[in-house]
């Protein structure tokens, strides 16, 4: 029981840090900043603060 506790554990943990949460978390807000500018300015503007939290995304490597 113990190794299934330790492996369980050991999965959540590789999952955390290979990269699927840090980036993502810092982008979003830019992603969702975007979206909502795109509905009030322009498509550009939306688009280049949208396209700012995917470089953030890219750039944060975990």
């Amino acid at each position: 029981m113990k190794k299934i506790k330790h492996i369980l554990i050991f999965l959540v943990l590789s999952l955390f840090f290979s990269g699927c949460f840090v980036g993502d978390t810092v982008a979003l807000p830019f992603r969702a900043t975007g979206a909502v500018v795109n509905t009030v300015a322009p498509d550009v503007v939306g688009d280049t603060i949208s396209g700012t939290g995917d470089v953030i995304d890219a750039v944060i490597p975990f």
